[in-house]
């Protein structure tokens, strides 16, 4: 819904709108490859092939979490007004976002392949272990120390800047002297915040959720974590949808546009009044004027033709 409804206004179409499309890219790659595994992978290239790429993705998504949280705080601390600032060196900017966001899962991929490589003895397509899970997850150590101690130190850095964007929103609202720009600026501010602190913690439960299953490997886990792998990707949707009011956008858009083409077809209902003038030049007046709202090439004629002066 979000891609739809930004490519139909320009409005969304920044550095914030940017990284919140790869979010959400990503998060629709990690439901693709959930999906993929939920039956089984009896093929073990397929298998190590689907654990190593949702371990990737997964770093990926807490790493585009991470930017935008860093994202908002530059703002905050930048811009003093409601006024947005024109970012010239927006390509700049999503370059060095766009390097870290999916150049450093990579890193640590590469990382979490050695580990499994050396504790499977070289044999890789040893995929016994993880079959048990759907091949969802790696083995134990490329697991810990290629996922879930990376995620961590990811999820707390997200949370000083969502502490470090809400003190400093604080700071510059409080400086604000009229009274409405104020309230303004809390209402929108106090959105995104708040947002990006569902996001989050989403993201968190589910993280959370998957160590269990993989650590403890309890039925009751195993089902909690279906259900909220299952439904993050909707539930991040649904935040976004609700939080920027694209609908409200949308809806505001088609009613402009029907208020506008009822104006046009009530016009129209309306004839024009040429005063008292002789038939003929009313005649071609009403004939330029249908030629006006057409686009017939039978209306480019003049018939009958016109008296020469």
């Amino acid at each position: 819904m979000f891609l739809s409804v930004r490519s139909l206004f320009s409005d969304l179409r920044n550095l914030s709108g940017t990284t919140l499309m790869n979010l959400l890219a990503a998060l629709f790659m990690t439901q693709l490859l959930y999906v993929i595994g939920v039956g089984g992978v009896p093929d073990p290239e397929l298998c190590i092939a689907l654990a190593f790429s949702l371990q990737y993705i997964r770093l990926c998504v807490l790493c585009w979490m991470l930017v935008m949280a860093h994202h908002m705080y530059s703002q905050f601390r930048t811009n003093l007004h409601l006024v947005p600032i024109t970012d010239n060196a927006i390509g700049k900017h999503f370059l060095r976002y766009s390097i870290f966001a999916w150049g450093l899962p990579a890193l640590l991929l590469g990382a979490s392949i050695i580990i499994q490589y050396r504790e499977k003895g070289g044999k890789i397509l040893d995929t016994s272990s993880l079959k048990e899970q759907n091949c969802w997850f790696l083995d134990e150590n490329a697991f810990i120390y290629g996922l879930l101690i990376p995620s961590s130190l990811l999820t707390i850095i997200t949370l000083f800047y969502l502490i470090q964007s809400a003190l400093v929103s604080h700071y510059v609202i409080s400086m604000q002297v009229d009274r409405k720009v104020r309230e303004k600026m809390r209402r929108k501010r106090t959105l995104q915040i708040v947002l990006f602190t569902k996001i989050t913690f989403l993201l968190i439960i589910v993280i959370i959720l998957g160590a269990l299953t993989k650590l403890i490997k309890s039925d009751p886990l195993w089902i909690t974590y279906h259900v909220g792998q299952g439904l993050q990707g909707i539930f991040i949707a649904m935040l976004v949808t609700c939080n920027c009011q694209v609908l409200k956008l949308y809806t505001r858009s088609l009613k402009s546009r029907a208020s506008s083409a009822s104006s046009i077809g009530g016009s129209s209902r309306h004839p024009i009044s040429y005063g008292n003038i002789v038939p003929g030049a009313r005649s071609l007046l009403s004939k330029g004027t249908s030629i006006s709202k057409s686009t017939s090439l039978q209306l480019l004629t003049w018939d009958p033709t016109p008296d020469p002066v």
